[in-house]
């Protein structure tokens, strides 16, 4: 739905034409260009029901009939949809939303991305409250309740052992973090078919492999909240950063129409925070995969062999399981990288980009649209960064399911 709006500058004082895409939401937050003097002018939006719908933008509303007379200065935004910075009519591609995303992808992409973002939003909506109340009665063990609300969602039988739990608990996570993350781009059944035949095999072969896992049971509990606490986070956030998907439709040919599209929201210092925390968090995941490969190829989870990447310095290189948890996320990132199957957690979790959006100087130019700082000027468009969060998101939710194993795998059902 488009509303309109004739606004008063609060910089430069002149007039013109706002229409402002509106969607049912909890909390959006938005800005638009004023096409005088540039000016990024904020607004705000909430309410999940057109009807109560609530609209506030930082400068004056003026009262009466909107007017589009041919010499009127008009802004389309909507902060649900990406458009052209610049746009001011109906012409070039990206200025009018509703259109942007099919002149953008064409036909067969656009109704894929928008099949793959209608079912993400509905998980985050409808399914998600549902996998959280689940997951947190089993984070905290009150098995009564587990069970009841297990089988008011559809469980036939009822478990019995604490392996069972925790791979019904996991099971209804995955669920939901595999609609979010989409389909189109992903990784995680690739990461995860390599990790599962690794993990079976060292399982059976090298008994040490387990009884590292069960020492590192500490460890792994505290992972296995924090992790859920920072993907509930992600979910309860999902609308601030859910067109993080649109750049996995945009064919390499496209990348410059893709770079010109805007998305026109004012939540970076929310979004960051997210990717912040997920990145660092998803980092301390990694040893169970690093643990697995060097059961399987050496016999014993701290053995990393002479084969390091290049980029690790010698002093740097781990000699166990406890070295490799101090050494730096880029260098975690690189041992996992180097082992067919897993090199897509180096695009994933990328150093370079978190560089960008960490550093201490990072803020969104709503001038140009960018995530900039000192040491990258030229930085990254806002969808881009949206991108690198869905990055994240799906290393943390594939990583959740690597806990799982190791959970169930180091479970006292299971007798050594």
């Amino acid at each position: 739905m488009i509303s309109r709006y004739q606004l008063k500058c609060h910089g430069c004082g002149e007039t013109f034409v706002a229409r402002l895409g509106v969607e049912p939401t909890r909390s959006t937050r938005f800005y638009l260009p004023c096409p005088h003097c540039a000016l990024p002018i904020r607004g705000s939006m909430s309410g999940t029901e057109l009807d109560t719908h609530r609209i506030d933008i930082e400068c004056e509303v003026l009262s009466g009939s909107v007017e589009e007379s041919p010499d009127a200065r008009v802004v389309t935004v909507n902060p649900f949809v990406p458009s052209r910075y610049d746009a001011d009519s109906f012409t070039p591609l990206g200025s009018f939303p509703t259109m942007t995303l099919v002149q953008a992808l064409g036909d067969d992409a656009f109704k894929d991305f928008h099949s793959e973002r209608n079912a993400a939003l509905r998980v985050g909506q409808e399914l998600w409250p549902k996998v959280r109340m689940l997951f947190q009665y089993y984070l905290q063990g009150n098995t009564a309740m587990f069970d009841r609300i297990a089988q008011q969602n559809g469980l036939t039988w009822q478990p019995s052992t604490s392996h069972e739990r925790t791979s019904i608990a996991y099971q209804c996570l995955g669920q939901a973090t595999t609609v979010m993350t989409g389909t189109t781009g992903t990784t995680s059944a690739k990461v995860m078919g390599r990790f599962l035949r690794k993990h079976s095999a060292a399982s059976e072969r090298n008994r040490e492999y387990i009884l590292t896992i069960r020492r590192r049971g500490q460890s792994l509990g505290n992972l296995e909240r924090d992790v859920f606490t920072e993907l509930n986070g992600f979910a309860e956030n999902h609308e601030s950063w859910e067109m993080g998907l649109l750049g996995r439709f945009f064919e390499t040919d496209s990348k410059s129409a893709f770079e010109e599209l805007v998305l026109f929201r004012d939540e970076f210092s929310l979004v960051r925070s997210l990717y912040q925390q997920g990145f660092e968090l998803a980092c301390k995941c990694l040893w169970p995969l690093v643990a697995a490969q060097n059961s399987l190829k050496r016999g014993n989870p701290d053995d990393f062999g002479d084969v390091h990447p290049d980029r690790i310095p010698v002093k740097q290189r781990p000699t166990s399981l406890d070295k490799f948890d101090k050494i730096s996320a880029a260098y975690k990132i690189a041992y996992v990288a180097q082992v067919p199957g897993w090199e897509s957690f180096e695009s994933l979790l990328n150093s370079s980009r978190r560089n960008t959006i960490a550093h201490g100087t990072a803020h969104h130019d709503l001038q140009t649209g960018r995530i900039i700082s000192d040491e990258s000027p030229s930085g990254l468009t806002y969808l881009e960064f949206l991108g690198e969060v869905l990055g994240v998101f799906e290393a943390l939710s594939t990583l959740s399911q690597v806990i799982r194993s190791s959970r169930v795998a180091s479970s006292p059902d299971f007798n050594l």
